[in-house]
């Protein structure tokens, strides 16, 4: 591994229009693909997400079906991890609180819940609103859109601090203030890059977070690492000798860990190797993805006497395994993507039985398999190219996952059954909606935002986990004059104090990258 000091390069103005989205495929026995990454549709059914979005599925295309879309945190192009934790707490201004409004205008509960875990369950009708003093949160700024935008530019990552929110999409990382959404630094790629493949899902505790470059032919192995506080890239390597299309990355204290067709970990404040991960045979293909402080790794070995396939959890810190291997029996069985990272719970696919969820303890115990196809409906797409930001949360032993747009709803999972619990949708109304909020406010309890039709205000709700009823939290304010969810490609979050709304736009747009509001 060898790599250039970047530690002068500092932020610039913003750069011209990014590229279209790199599209990295995993190189497997014979010179083949595994098939195409993140998001990126190639024909022949492929759909997959782009990182977080952990990694593409097997090399046969799958059937074309009207999947049910998931989302869930941060990165590189998708994932489904609500790995964007720490984002909602560090997203704190520090401008002074704005008087409160007062209570907004009350409106009334459209949403409606089907209660069961037999895929039928029961249509229960909305209560009267039970929140008489909810909040109002106006718009407190909308970030500028760049002079030109590209529809292509796609975002990657979000990661937040006490004064920015960051936002990474092919064209570079782009900070903007909390107070009034000025840009405040931006990083386009360096030199002899064509643009940013991917970042890792977080920042670490002293405000470095990671992206991967696309250095050519949808090489991403040259890694970076940039201070936020100070919107500096610091360094970048090329972390391993072989070419990584579209690697998952995770950043800690003391390490850069990157996961894809190799596995490696790199010292944070320098970039230099930390560990190489080695295979067990020469003759084993990896796919590994990056989960927090550790990294899921599945392998596939032509010439071994021990399993063919199998799945080990490793720390990210030493590079070492923090869990007894998991035999996998299926043709072409891997890990595809993280949901989520503490515990940590997989998207695994091409089971002998179809993709399933395999969520593990504490302990790295791996618990039952959840298979993602229902009885009588299409399976969950946990890998579609909204996975990794928002569509889906997991809150203590239950999925939230949101669903196709064409019958919105979202649907909660018994993590230990593989029972869906209830369907909430956010009614009949014309234009009516509802879309997943990152994380969980701190009771553990999932939001979401309800549309109440094009034009309208919409409504901020908590979810219950029991049988997922409506708790009205507030308004939001249409943004631009026009506030309308269901044509929206944003990804929400609320502050962790409760008294902010983020709206990340998924691609470059008029309507800016970014817009905020205050109660």
């Amino acid at each position: 591994m060898g790599g250039v000091d970047y530690g002068a390069y500092a932020a610039t103005a913003p750069g011209m229009p990014a590229q279209a989205p790199v599209g990295p495929y995993d190189p497997v026995p014979g010179g083949g693909y595994a098939g195409a990454e993140a998001g990126q549709s190639y024909g022949g059914g492929y759909n997959y997400q782009q990182q977080p979005g952990y990694y593409p599925g097997a090399p046969e295309a799958p059937k074309q079906r009207n999947p049910v879309m998931l989302w869930g945190g941060i990165i590189g192009g998708v994932l489904a991890i609500a790995i964007v934790i720490g984002l909602v707490v560090l997203l704190q201004p520090s401008d002074p609180p704005k008087p409160d409004p007062g209570p907004g205008p009350v409106a009334n509960s459209s949403g409606s819940t089907t209660v069961g875990g037999d895929n039928g369950g029961n249509t229960v009708a909305p209560g009267p609103d039970n929140n008489s003093t909810k909040a109002t949160f106006n718009v407190a700024w909308n970030a500028p859109a760049p002079a030109n935008t590209d529809a292509t530019n796609q975002l990657l990552g979000i990661w937040g601090t006490d004064k920015y929110a960051v936002r990474v999409d092919s064209d570079g990382v782009k900070a903007y203030n909390l107070v009034d959404g000025k840009q405040a630094w931006n990083i386009p790629a360096p030199a002899g890059s064509k643009e940013v493949c991917s970042a890792s899902y977080t920042s670490n505790s002293k405000n470095i977070a990671a992206v991967a470059f696309n250095t050519g032919d949808y090489d991403c192995s040259t890694i970076g690492a940039i201070d936020l506080t100070q919107g500096k890239l610091l360094w970048t390597v090329k972390a391993t000798a072989d070419r990584l299309s579209q690697p998952t990355l995770s950043v800690t204290d003391n390490v850069v860990a990157v996961g894809g067709n190799a596995v490696a970990g790199l010292n944070i404040a320098t970039g230099q190797p930390a560990w190489q991960y080695q295979p067990r045979d020469k003759d084993c293909t990896m796919r590994a993805r990056a989960a927090g402080n550790q990294i899921a790794i599945s392998d596939r070995c032509y010439m071994t006497s021990g399993p063919k396939s199998q799945l080990v959890i490793v720390n990210a810190d030493s590079g070492k395994p923090a869990s007894s291997p998991i035999t996998l029996t299926g043709t072409i069985e891997q890990v595809d993507a993280v949901i989520q990272d503490k515990p940590l719970v997989l998207l695994i696919t091409n089971g002998p039985q179809g993709d399933y969820i395999l969520p593990f303890d504490k302990d790295n115990k791996p618990g039952n398999q959840m298979s993602v196809k229902e009885p009588g409906s299409d399976s969950l797409r946990l890998t579609g190219q909204d996975s990794a930001f928002t569509r889906n949360v997991v809150s203590g032993n239950t999925m939230y996952v949101q669903v196709n747009p064409t019958k919105p709803a979202i649907n909660a999972y018994d993590l230990t059954t593989g029972k869906r619990l209830w369907a909430a949708s956010p009614g009949t109304a014309s234009g009516s909606d509802i879309r997943l909020v990152t994380g969980t406010d701190k009771d553990g309890k999932v939001r979401a935002v309800v549309s109440q039709g094009y034009d309208k205000p919409s409504r901020l709700v908590t979810l219950s986990p029991t049988d997922g009823s409506m708790t009205d939290i507030g308004t939001v304010a249409n943004a631009n004059g026009k506030f309308d969810i269901s044509m929206s490609t944003s990804v929400y979050f609320v502050s962790d104090d409760g008294n902010a709304v983020y709206a990340f736009r998924r691609y470059t747009s008029t309507d800016g990258p970014l817009t905020k509001w205050r109660k």
